[in-house]
């Protein structure tokens, strides 16, 4: 399940690469409405260094 939701996430953020999208906007886009579960596939991929936190909340594809 949350590897569907992190690929959805990863294809979402590359296609909008360079803006910078809260958890919110992410969520609404892919039609994942259990923000918890979105916040936490983010911070996995900021970890993992395939996206970038740039403000509390907010993440873009470097």
């Amino acid at each position: 399940m949350s590897d569907g939701i992190k690929k959805k996430i990863l294809d979402y953020l590359t296609q909008n690469k360079g803006k910078e999208l809260t958890v919110e906007d992410v969520a609404k886009a892919i039609g994942e409405q259990r923000l918890n579960v979105v916040k936490a596939q983010l911070t996995r991929l900021a970890k993992e260094g395939r996206v970038q936190k740039v403000a509390e909340g907010k993440y873009k594809v470097p």
